[in-house]
């Protein structure tokens, strides 16, 4: 805002200057210089602002489990405990990738963070059943659709039966528009 400001304060000292190298009465060219002030300090729309940040106009992303869902949006997941460590389940993330005008080296950004309340404990450690560092969604075969992938676990036998949420965000780097937008995951370990 600074910047518009000194730009217009800056035109009007310069057109101000002109008037009087040319001993022309301020008077007489006071419109034009009104007028070539409030040109010059309004700044147009960046044209960052007017590119959606997705080419949809909404992004969009979406989650796969390779197991069953019942007709309350819960994840019936069956885990095997009888190997030598304890089981782990991994979640698909795809995404639609930014517009290519928001691409950064060629490549589209958007990355996925995973939360959750569910804890269990290791030794003397409090662990989450689910990291929450980002990861970054890859570009698949199309380059509409990005892709990556979450390991959920390991969950010990003590967690059987248990119903647990995740939630995801997932964020699409657009500059200034940039989309951040929270899901939820809703599952139960059988």
């Amino acid at each position: 805002m600074l910047l518009v400001f000194l730009k217009g304060f800056f035109t009007g000292a310069t057109y101000a200057f002109l008037f009087r190298l040319i001993k022309a009465s301020l008077e007489d060219y006071f419109p034009i210089l009104i007028i070539g002030l409030l040109l010059t300090s309004c700044s147009p729309e960046s044209i960052e602002e007017l590119i959606p940040p997705c080419p949809s106009g909404d992004c969009q992303a979406s989650f796969e489990l390779n197991y069953p869902q019942d007709e309350n949006g819960y994840y019936h997941v069956g885990l095997s405990w009888d190997g030598q460590h304890y089981p782990r389940f991994s979640i698909d993330v795809y995404a639609e990738a930014t517009d290519e005008y928001h691409w950064y080296n060629n490549t589209p950004v958007v990355q996925a963070n995973f939360y959750t309340d569910t804890t269990w404990q290791f030794q003397n450690d409090v662990l989450p059943i689910v990291q929450s560092e980002r990861i970054y969604l890859s570009n698949t075969k199309s380059k509409k659709e990005l892709y990556g992938k979450r390991i959920v676990g390991p969950f010990p036998p003590e967690m059987k039966g248990d119903t647990i949420e995740i939630r995801p965000y997932v964020f699409w780097d657009a500059g200034i528009n940039y989309v951040e937008k929270e899901f939820s995951i809703k599952f139960i370990v059988e």
